[in-house]
């Protein structure tokens, strides 16, 4: 009959039963976050939350998460870096920022410093501006170098090779000034919940008031806020407030007076002014110290003097709101002359990031007796050797930013449903 099958040939081979899939994007939201929260680096975090857009979402999409996230696995240092001082005999000639990686063992880390531009060779590239830049800034994976010859500001991301440049400044900065005036280094202001936008602020002064600049990146363009009188400024002194003393923590920008006595804030929210006594440990001249964030982003001074470290909280509600209280003090002479080998002269505090800050010594004037930089994790007060660097001003941590693709729905995540 046709169509019949021939009796010598073999049946058809039987489809098999279709089971019910498991599909990886189906996993519940709750579940998958508590497996990351299991995974050993943000870089693991980063690998896993790209296998799919649900997972992407999971992660973006929970803010609670990723503060727990941060808080079990502490954002890893890539690298610092320093301002090169240009020789003392010719100082003008072009100086630029040096570059150290952090950990040469850690592959993830490795390969971050290997695709990224670290030695910033992209801005040295540029033919028609001077390689006068000066790092002034480190931030949520952004750099922001100055250049005081051409009047620039360049904010760079080496990780992903990104970089705008733009005025140092508007033109009427100091329209309306009254005496002797200045402007401080601007610092990058930053959201964690809102990568596609930043600030810039740039505080002035003049004998007794002080602006703000604020430069949008919606914009790019910049604005000035009214002058402010500020109270218990040094009568005597022309330039009142400290540019190296320019300091960030948790959304507010502090800088402190020339008589170390005082230090002015700006609520970075609100462009409010306000103005705090320094505690009495941090009036002695030769104390060093530096403002930035503990755990958790809370506001912290650590300070120097001879071989004890010191850290500051400020108290975050009540009517002592906004003070100051030493919280801890501990004497550095015998953990650094053991972790060195050696008896360093003295121990100062370079930066802050992260809930670590950064130890520079002072070794004896021997050419080859370098100073030490060391980090001191601010909980539990443990010491590591670095590196040796001939140089140890302008000193900027740079550590692994939460990537922006893990934050919200921006870009091409904004409310896409396709795989």
């Amino acid at each position: 009959m046709a169509g019949d099958s021939s009796p010598t040939e073999s049946p058809p081979a039987k489809l098999p039963t279709a089971s019910n899939p498991t599909y990886i994007d189906r996993i519940d939201e709750d579940i998958l976050r508590e497996i990351f929260l299991l995974l050993p680096s943000l870089a693991a975090l980063v690998r896993a939350a790209c296998t799919c857009r649900a997972w992407r979402s999971a992660v973006a999409s929970a803010p609670a998460f990723r503060r727990r996230f941060r808080e079990v696995h502490r954002a890893p240092l890539i690298g610092l870096f320093f301002q090169v001082p240009p020789p003392s005999q010719t100082p003008n000639l072009p100086a630029f920022p040096a570059f150290f990686p952090a950990r040469r063992r850690d592959r993830d880390l490795v390969a971050a410093i290997r695709c990224g531009d670290f030695f910033l060779t992209s801005i040295q590239e540029r033919p028609d501006e001077s390689l006068c830049w000066d790092i002034i800034d480190s931030r949520h994976g952004y750099i922001l170098l100055m250049n005081w010859d051409e009047g620039l500001l360049c904010l760079f991301n080496p990780l992903l090779r990104w970089s705008k440049t733009f005025d140092l400044g508007p033109m009427d900065l100091f329209y309306g000034s009254k005496g002797a005036y200045a402007q401080l280094d601007p610092q990058l202001v930053y959201s964690d919940e809102n990568p596609m936008s930043f600030r810039v602020v740039m505080l002035c002064t003049d004998r007794s008031r002080v602006p703000a600049a604020v430069l949008s990146s919606e914009t790019w363009e910049w604005s000035v806020l009214p002058w402010v009188e500020v109270p218990a400024r040094p009568a005597k002194e022309k330039l009142w407030l400290q540019d190296e003393c320019s300091m960030q923590a948790n959304g507010f920008l502090y800088c402190v007076y020339t008589n170390q006595k005082f230090m002015i804030t700006l609520d970075a929210k609100t462009m409010e002014f306000s103005v705090a006594e320094l505690p009495q440990c941090l009036q002695n001249p030769r104390c060093h110290f530096v403002l930035g964030e503990a755990n958790h982003s809370r506001p912290c001074i650590v300070y120097a003097s001879d071989f004890s470290i010191g850290v500051l909280l400020c108290e975050p509600e009540g009517d002592n709101a906004g003070s100051w209280y030493l919280d801890k003090v501990f004497d550095m002479h015998a953990p650094l002359t053991q972790i060195l080998e050696a008896i360093p002269q003295e121990v100062n505090v370079v930066a802050i990031m992260d809930g670590f800050a950064y130890l520079a010594t002072v070794m004896d004037d021997e050419p080859q007796n370098s100073p030490w930089l060391l980090s001191l994790c601010l909980e539990t007060m443990e010491l590591v050797k670095l590196f040796r660097v001939a140089f140890d001003a302008g000193v900027h941590p740079y550590v692994l930013a939460w990537p922006s693709a893990l934050v919200g729905n921006y870009g091409a995540f904004a409310l896409g449903n396709s795989p």
